[in-house]
């Protein structure tokens, strides 16, 4: 699919006049690239993309609250964990509320979860056996840091949008009319999302109480 330098030189290259690197060095177009990877990925979880979350499972054992997972996090997903087996979502709730649970004297099949400060995850109620618990979580967002080698993400599906809003990018600092590209960004975009939407996103159930009794 190319690597970073393939479409960070035709970016700059070709429609920025940079083939030598003058404006633009290397590092000023890893970095710009790194910067619009971060604003991509905060486009990818606002849509529950599947490029960029993943599912891990934690081990539970009697008496013991709190584990660190051996996968790495960005936060979790609504509505995405869950003991193996049942059919009610677990919630994630702030660390503080576990006075709620009971924790330093009861134990039970967990209900809820929380995270702390460290990155460990802490279940309520404390576990009173083992039990397989899944969780969806973000994946965190790995910035590249190697012009010459490193591949885009996402499988391809950014790169002409990455290469044309890198341009817009180079365009700004050099106070130069960037509003062409910036038109044909947003077009790349828009095909880039369409490919997102058909790779897969996460649908989750709607429950509202509108239409109940008590909703009237």
């Amino acid at each position: 699919m190319g690597t970073l330098a393939t479409h960070g030189d035709l970016a700059a290259g070709l429609k920025v006049r940079d083939t030598r690197y003058k404006q633009f060095t290397k590092v000023n177009r890893l970095a710009l690239i790194n910067d619009i990877l971060e604003t991509l990925y905060q486009t990818l979880v606002n849509v529950e993309s599947n490029l960029v979350y993943a599912e891990g499972t934690q081990v539970t054992e009697a008496d013991v609250a709190e584990y660190t997972p051996d996968f790495s996090f960005d936060g979790f997903l609504i509505d995405g964990s869950w003991v193996d087996g049942e059919d009610i979502y677990l919630s994630q709730v702030p660390e503080g509320d576990k006075i709620n649970w009971d924790y330093g004297t009861t134990t039970n099949q967990p209900e809820a979860f929380y995270v702390t400060e460290g990155g460990k995850i802490g279940y309520l109620w404390v576990p009173d056996d083992a039990y397989t618990i899944h969780h969806q979580y973000w994946l965190p967002l790995t910035a590249l840091d190697d012009y010459d080698t490193d591949d885009l993400p996402w499988g391809g599906i950014f790169n002409r949008a990455i290469q044309r809003l890198l341009v817009v990018e180079m365009l700004e600092v050099l106070e130069l009319d960037s509003s062409r590209q910036a038109i044909l960004a947003e077009i790349e975009m828009g095909k880039a999302l369409q490919m997102v939407y058909a790779r897969g996103i996460r649908r989750r159930k709607v429950v509202s109480n509108l239409f109940s009794i008590e909703g009237i």
